[in-house]
């Protein structure tokens, strides 16, 4: 999730990832005076020499500057206190690997290796950004870009590239990728081993070109070759349609224009019903997030001027969001929304709030369970780092980290469908896990079941009614606004 538009006190600009954010490397007070600060640094230069022979790299070097400015931003930023020494150590290993995988590698190369090896280590969202790739994460979130439409992440146990999800009109979509495939090899190398820059680095490059890669999927037994061409295309955050007179608004991902194309969608389709709509479904499933300050305003559409959502970071204080709303955009009416184990970081939000305020009903499998908001800090060479600095927390102050939302309704999608059904980390880190935190766990929401809400519809999705349902979530969702059932049966 992203939350941009902040500016610090030297006016550079700040984003949350869920992505990004921006301070002056040197602004946390206190951490030049550290010893073991510059015990670690110094350390960093002499053994630098043994991968890069020359001399020791002086204090006023333009790449020992950038990692000193990296260090100082984990330290004085990261989400966990960490200790100087181990990221040095974490820095070297990457520092070495990249010189095994580049022999020639230069100076700036290696050092890029040594910071990106450091945030690696810290969690799997904490990264280096090259300067391409903060090019690239900008047009992304104006929503315009050369690529392929595909979100991905490090898969810890496989080692390789997981893909967390496609836009559905995406080149990608479109040459056969699928939510939950897992890249083995990208242009006959092999993912494994390398870290999600140097994967990004091997994908990138001008629109027009091929990228050949396999996949592993679990209904194939031997991976699958894809031939994927890049494209300038813009990302259209949202589809919608009108289904009778209720509203379907399916959002793809939280960028700069999510908040206003729904309220026009929405506005479009009231006149279309002829000013009455008898309800939405926002479906989110498969909605990987995006801009933070996106999802407060998509949440805010439908709660008015309400906190949405609050995040905790390294300080003991807690900031809280609120929808700059007055009003619902819906007027009262029935809203319900679609989630899977794909839904994750500002969906989730969305769906957090809303199902916390009691204002829609959640139909679905839990959602993916990521809690954590990133920060961009963009460096003086144009390049930038991406860290975790806090987590978020829905307005009961439950968690999403380990719990990840549950539905109010939980159905399994139609066989066709794609998608897991609880992906990691939420199918490992259940509420008993040791890893969370208890105090922080959602409240059980209301349940209700199929049968209660959509009966023909779950007839036919059992095979105790003939017929078939393409969609079982939407249909249902569907069947429950236009019966009323909402009002009378599944009050939120």
């Amino acid at each position: 999730m992203i939350q941009k538009g902040i500016r610090s006190a030297k006016g550079m600009a700040v984003f949350m990832l869920l992505v990004s954010g921006i301070l002056p490397a040197a602004c946390a007070t206190g951490i030049d005076a550290r010893p073991d600060l510059h015990a670690a640094l110094d350390r960093y230069r002499y053994e630098f020499v043994k991968v890069h022979p020359g001399e020791v790299l002086p204090a006023s070097d333009p790449d020992y500057v950038l990692f000193a400015e990296a260090m100082r931003l984990v330290l004085g930023a990261y989400v966990n206190p960490t200790a100087p020494h181990l990221l040095v150590d974490r820095a070297l290993e990457g520092m070495w690997a990249r010189k095994e995988s580049e022999p020639e590698a230069s100076r700036h190369a290696l050092t890029e290796g040594a910071i990106d090896g450091m945030l690696a280590g810290l969690d799997p969202y904490s990264g280096f950004l090259d300067a391409e790739h903060v090019h690239n994460l900008r047009e992304q979130m104006h929503g315009e870009y050369a690529g392929f439409g595909m979100d991905v992440a490090m898969d810890d146990r496989t080692g390789f590239l997981r893909v967390v999800s496609s836009d559905k009109n995406s080149p990608a979509a479109r040459a056969g990728v699928r939510s939950g495939d897992l890249i083995v090899t990208i242009n006959g190398q092999q993912v494994r081993g390398l870290t999600l820059n140097d994967v990004a680095a091997r994908i990138r490059g001008p629109a027009g070109r091929a990228v050949d890669i396999q996949v592993l999927r679990s209904d194939s037994s031997s991976p699958v070759r894809i031939s994927m061409i890049r494209t300038v295309f813009k990302v259209r955050p949202l589809l919608y349609r009108l289904e009778g007179n209720v509203a379907y608004i399916s959002i793809a991902y939280f960028n700069e224009q999510t908040a206003q194309s729904l309220t026009e969608a929405i506005d479009a389709m009231r006149v279309q019903a002829g000013g009455r709509l008898a309800g939405a479904v926002l479906d989110l499933r498969n909605n990987p997030g995006g801009l933070l300050e996106q999802g407060i305003k998509v949440a805010g559409r439908f709660l008015g001027g309400a906190e949405i959502v609050s995040t905790r970071g390294r300080a003991a204080t807690t900031q809280h969001y609120r929808s700059g709303d007055s009003a619902d955009v819906l007027r009262g009416a029935p809203l319900v929304v679609l989630i899977n184990g794909f839904s994750s970081s500002s969906s989730e939000i969305v769906a957090g709030a809303l199902q916390d305020y009691r204002r829609a009903l959640l139909l679905g499998t839990r959602s993916y369970g990521k809690g954590t908001v990133q920060t961009v800090f963009w460096l003086p060479t144009g390049e930038g780092i991406r860290l975790t600095t806090a987590h978020y927390f829905r307005p009961s102050g439950a968690s999403v980290e380990c719990f990840g939302i549950s539905p109010n309704v939980e159905i399994m999608p139609s066989p066709h469908q794609k998608g897991p059904v609880n992906p990691a980390p939420a199918v490992t880190a259940l509420p008993d896990h040791a890893a969370c935190d208890q105090t922080t766990a959602p409240p059980p929401p209301r349940k209700w079941l199929m049968a209660e809400l959509c009966p023909d519809i779950a007839r036919v999705a059992s095979g105790a009614m003939p017929g078939m349902v393409l969609d079982v979530p939407l249909e249902c969702a569907l069947a429950t606004i236009r019966t009323g059932r909402m009002k009378t049966v599944a009050q939120p």
